[in-house]
């Protein structure tokens, strides 16, 4: 499954070398999406789990080749320094705060099956489904989520998290040393392989159901929401890059994203 493949493959690696871990890669959340019909437009993640921004990094793997006229992520370099998207923002406008300084300096990627990319939580970034919002019979499945470098902590973050609702235990500032957000790199922990494989202690709960939905009407879940109404597509030429050095640009370390 899923899991054994963060387990075992290049992946868990390849994150440890670009987050610069020297203790452990833990998972914090995981997503499966299938053509997003209609795209995404300019937003930065910020369903990251239980974890700061600082210490989260996010990836996706695809399954299929990207459409040669559509879907493609375009990002925004440099802009996970911006000093005005709040962290309970999604959608964001390019007009507001320092945003236009980086509106210009787009990283377009097509990546092909098995492809990588991998960037800081607060990058902006976009997808652009096709005009005619059908993808036809085109599939483009991609793998994606968020990890915690290193010596992370659990944070209640007062807002919705849905990739937080599992039976674990965790109060704010806790370790997070939990099967719910299983170690992939080094190598993974037989007791949280054990727990999640073989006892099926790891999954969805009535607590942690009740512990998202007393969030629900938080100020920052209300934030959260209300930015959904900040769709804004900049009619700008796309400036295309597509080497790898751009991949590892838009990937900025996150514990040291503030000296780039």
């Amino acid at each position: 499954g899923f899991i054994n493949f963060l387990y075992y493959s290049p992946v868990s690696s390849v994150l440890a070398g670009l987050g610069g871990a020297k203790e452990s890669v833990r998972l914090t959340t995981d997503l499966l999406m299938v053509n997003p019909n209609k795209g995404f437009k300019w937003h930065q993640d910020n369903q990251n789990g239980p974890v700061d921004f600082d210490d989260a990094l996010r990836w996706w793997v695809t399954m299929d080749d990207t459409p040669r006229d559509y879907g493609a992520p375009v990002y925004l370099r440099g802009s996970h320094n911006n000093n005005c998207v709040n962290e309970d923002a999604v959608f964001v406008d390019l007009d507001d705060g320092d945003l236009p300084k980086y509106a210009h300096d787009k990283l377009e990627f097509r990546p092909k099956a098995g492809d990588m990319i991998v960037w800081h939580a607060r990058t902006i970034h976009k997808v652009d489904g096709p005009q005619s919002q059908d993808w036809g019979t085109r599939k483009r499945r991609v793998l994606g989520g968020t990890v915690a470098i290193d010596s992370a902590l659990y944070k209640d973050k007062g807002k919705v998290e849905f990739a937080d609702m599992g039976r674990h235990n965790l109060k704010d500032g806790d370790a997070l040393d939990d099967p719910h957000f299983p170690q992939i790199w080094p190598k993974p922990i037989p007791e949280e392989k054990y727990a999640r494989l073989i006892q099926g202690s790891v999954g969805r709960s009535l607590p942690g159901f009740a512990r998202m939905l007393a969030a629900m009407f938080s100020i920052k879940t209300l934030e959260q929401f209300a930015s959904w109404g900040n769709v804004v597509k900049i009619q700008q030429p796309q400036k295309k890059e597509h080497n790898q050095a751009a991949a590892t640009e838009v990937g900025q370390l996150p514990k040291t994203a503030s000296s780039s």
